[in-house]
């Protein structure tokens, strides 16, 4: 790891842990309807699929100009084996800081929601580094199938591929869910391979199998005379749902009996617990 950068082990915090408020008070935490042991992605995992979800963020270098000063900048990026990389140029201010000092960091967010405060977001930090000319290739392919644009001066002269080499990262998926961990765990973590049909799938199953929810709640979990479902996450261990009962929503989270991959599998495992939860329900 580089100088500067402690050795930091993953620590998670725990789930349903309650919130403090603007005001110092605490959010009480609502009853769990679900196993609390249900298999979820990693904080690395959740990292992972949102850098590879979004091409865009900032990047902070440390200013050549201003005496040292944190120099934020926005960037266009792709993740290529592990690592975001960058074309930038030679003019830009933050090309000109990493050349001096390659140590920076790089943020990446969700688009902002009603709160913006719940989104996620992750904090890679690194080392930035100007890639050798046996690795412009394939970083080229890479950076131009996620920003064709870029195909009218990525052969510049003064237009350069960096890549910033992470060592330790900060992911914050929401309020009280946060952590830190090192380059191994960022490194073996893989991005959800349904994120990309994720919403599809969840519109889908909100608009056309409200039934088939209600009996995953009332079969496999403990939520019972359940008035409504929406759906609304999935990946490749299971998905969540609120579900509305007499005394209000709950959050829900099933998991899937084997990892799943596509979405033809998460369609065949959703179609199988349908046809195990009429079974548990006798229905």
């Amino acid at each position: 790891m580089n100088a500067g950068v402690g050795k930091m082990t993953i620590k998670e915090q725990p789930k349903n842990s309650g919130h403090t408020m603007a005001d110092g008070s605490k959010m009480k935490p609502q009853k769990q309807l679900y196993d609390p042991n249900t298999r979820t992605a990693s904080h690395a995992e959740e990292a992972r699929t949102l850098a590879q979800q979004h091409v865009t963020a900032t990047l902070c270098s440390i200013s050549k100009q201003h005496d040292g000063h944190p120099y934020g900048s926005f960037v266009t990026y792709a993740m290529h084996e592990g690592q975001p990389i960058f074309l930038i140029s030679g003019l830009a201010e933050h090309t000109k800081n990493l050349m001096k000092d390659p140590k920076a960091s790089l943020l990446i967010s969700e688009n902002a929601t009603e709160n913006p405060l719940a989104s996620a977001r992750v904090t890679l930090v690194g080392t930035c580094r100007k890639l050798a000319d046996s690795e412009v290739e394939a970083a080229r392919e890479t950076y131009l199938s996620h920003h064709p644009s870029a195909a009218a001066y990525v052969d510049f002269r003064d237009f350069f591929f960096f890549c910033l080499e992470v060592s330790a990262v900060r992911y914050i998926g929401g309020f009280g869910k946060m952590s830190w961990f090192e380059h191994s765990d960022w490194m073996t973590a893989e991005p959800d391979p349904l994120s990309a049909y994720a919403d599809e799938i969840i519109t889908h199953m909100n608009e056309d199998h409200e039934d088939a929810m209600v009996l995953y709640c009332e079969a496999m979990s403990e939520a019972h005379n359940v008035q409504s479902v929406v759906m609304t996450g999935i990946d490749r261990y299971g998905f969540e749902m609120d579900a509305t009962q007499k005394d209000g929503v709950h959050p829900i989270r099933i998991a899937f009996a084997q990892e799943v991959n596509t979405p033809d599998e998460a369609r065949m495992e959703l179609v199988r617990m349908v046809k195990e939860a009429r079974r548990k329900l006798g229905s």
